[in-house]
C-alpha cells in the first residue's frame, strides 16, 4: 500500500506536535501531566485510525506470525539494562505507585502503537518500489531522527549527550523492527516486540526497581547484547529475506 505523500507529512508533523508539546510547563502535577500526555497521544491514534478506514487498510491481511518465533532471540536486547543491573550487582529497590506506574504503561503503550503505525506501517510499507533492505535502513533512520525531538527538553550538555545515545539506540531499534515487519508484515508483531523493549529498559529499570547502573557496565551489556543481536540479524537477512526479497508478503 502506498500512503499519499501529504498524508504521511501530516501524521509525521502531528507526531512531532504531541511528542514535543510542553506539557511539563504547566503548573500543574505528575498525573496531571501524563493525562494530558494520554490525551494528546490518544487523539493522535484515533487520526491514525481515520487513515487506515480511508485507505481500507488492513493490518492483519499478510500477517504471518508463526514467522515471528525466529525473533525470540531479540528479546535478549530488552533485557539488556536487567542484564548490566544484575552483572554490576545493583541493589532493586521495588517501589510502586499504583497511580503513576498504570498512567505510565498506558502512555507507553499508546506510544508505541503510534510509532509502529507512522514508521513501518505507513512509511516503511509505503516504499513498495524500493527493496527490503533500503526500506528497513529508510525507516529505522526516519525513526531514529524523529528521537531528536527529546531535544527539546535539553537543558545541559549531559543532557545533549543522553539524547545523542538514544537517537542511536532508535536506529539499533528500528532495524530490529523494521526487520520484523519485512518478514511477517504483522504491526502487531512490531508492537508487542516494541513495547516490551520499551517496558524493560525504561519502566521496569526505572519506574519499579529504580536501578542505578555504573555507566561502564551499562555500555558494555548494551554493545555487547547488540552485537549478539545484530549477528543473528545480518543471518536472518542475508539468508532468507535476501533470497527473496518479496517472501514475508507471500
Amino acid at each position: 500500500m502506498k500512503f499519499r505523500l501529504l498524508d504521511i507529512l501530516l501524521f509525521a508533523l502531528l507526531f512531532i506536535f504531541v511528542n514535543a508539546f510542553p506539557v511539563d510547563l504547566f503548573p500543574i502535577g505528575v498525573i496531571e501531566q501524563l493525562i494530558i500526555r494520554i490525551v494528546l497521544r490518544f487523539v493522535l491514534l484515533l487520526y491514525y485510525i481515520y487513515l487506515i478506514w480511508r485507505y481500507r487498510i488492513n493490518l492483519f491481511k499478510f500477517a504471518n506470525y508463526r514467522r515471528g518465533l525466529l525473533f525470540l532471540p531479540f528479546i535478549i536486547i530488552c533485557f539488556s539494562n536487567i542484564i548490566a543491573g544484575a552483572i554490576a550487582g545493583s541493589s532493586f529497590d521495588v517501589s510502586i505507585d499504583p497511580v503513576i506506574l498504570p498512567l505510565t504503561i498506558f502512555y507507553h503503550l499508546l506510544g508505541v502503537i503510534v510509532e509502529e503505525l507512522l514508521f513501518r506501517s505507513f512509511i516503511q510499507n509505503s516504499l513498495v518500489f524500493a527493496s527490503s533492505i533500503k526500506r528497513i535502513l529508510a525507516s529505522a533512520g526516519i525513526f531514529a531522527l524523529f528521537h531528536l525531538i527529546n531535544i527539546v527538553n535539553v537543558s545541559s550538555a549531559d543532557a545533549l549527550i543522553s539524547v545523542l545515545i538514544q537517537v542511536v539506540y532508535a536506529f539499533g531499534l528500528g532495524l530490529l523492527l523494521g526487520l520484523i515487519y519485512e518478514y511477517t508484515y504483522s504491526i502487531p508483531l512490531c508492537v508487542v516486540f516494541h513495547l516490551l523493549f520499551n517496558f524493560t529498559n525504561q519502566i521496569l529499570v526505572h519506574d519499579i526497581f529504580h536501578l542505578s547502573i555504573p555507566t561502564l557496565v551499562y555500555y558494555l551489556t548494551a554493545i555487547i547484547s547488540g552485537l549478539i543481536v545484530g549477528v543473528y540479524a545480518f543471518v536472518i537477512y542475508f539468508f532468507i529475506l535476501r533470497r527473496n526479497d518479496r517472501y514475508f508478503r507471500e
